[in-house]
């Protein structure tokens, strides 16, 4: 089995069997460089792994899946991204195989489109841990069949330009309809991650790798 993603790789310090595996998904218009840089804070004795998204947008920009505007109405292409989705899915054990890391101890970072992502993943697959940063949940792209505990943190800036803020909350009430139990977080910033935001995810995951 290969994968078909191209994607940056941080193998633990000591080179530790099974280790814990930790996936990164940027988001829109960016690339697997962004959410590398939380590599040097996150545990040094798990295996990262940065995917890029595979459709170019620019040089050194790329997409899960297509966003479109028509005026002030914003749509995307649905399809690609239940595709996209899936595809993320089955390619998890191509790393978990090759890197020789625990398959019950997965944890997702996502960012904006990689955290719209990332909720839909972890509720479909046998990620441990979901951080979903400056996301929401797409209910387009979700079906909550997770049977396994599944611990789950989000954040969101009060200020976001490009996800704005009030989408969380319908995330939250979805969540809730669903009994799925997470932690929210709300942080004076945009769209983005600031020092607290990540002191604080990382606080949160210490002891859930």
């Amino acid at each position: 089995m290969e994968t078909s993603f191209f994607y940056l790789i941080k193998k633990p310090k000591n080179n530790t069997n099974k280790s814990p595996l930790v996936f990164l998904l940027h988001g829109f218009g960016s690339n697997e460089q962004d959410l590398f840089s939380f590599s040097p804070y996150l545990n040094q004795e798990v295996t990262i792994v940065s995917l890029r998204a595979p459709i170019i947008l620019y040089p050194n920009s790329y997409a899960w899946y297509n966003i479109y505007y028509s005026g002030s109405v914003k749509s995307y292409d649905k399809e690609a991204a239940k595709l996209i989705r899936d595809k993320l899915i089955n390619e998890m054990d191509y790393f978990i195989n090759k890197y020789d890391c625990d398959p019950n101890r997965i944890t997702l970072i996502g960012f904006s489109q990689g955290a719209i992502l990332g909720h839909a993943i972890a509720q479909n697959s046998n990620i441990k841990n979901l951080i979903a940063l400056s996301g929401y949940v797409d209910e387009e792209l979700i079906s909550f069949e997770k049977t396994n505990n599944l611990s789950i943190y989000i954040s969101h800036g009060k200020d976001d330009e490009v996800i704005p803020y009030e989408e969380s909350f319908k995330t939250n009430k979805l969540l809730d309809d669903h009994n799925v139990k997470y932690e929210f977080k709300a942080f004076d910033q945009g769209h983005g991650v600031n020092s607290e935001n990540l002191k604080s995810f990382l606080d949160w995951l210490e002891n859930k790798y």
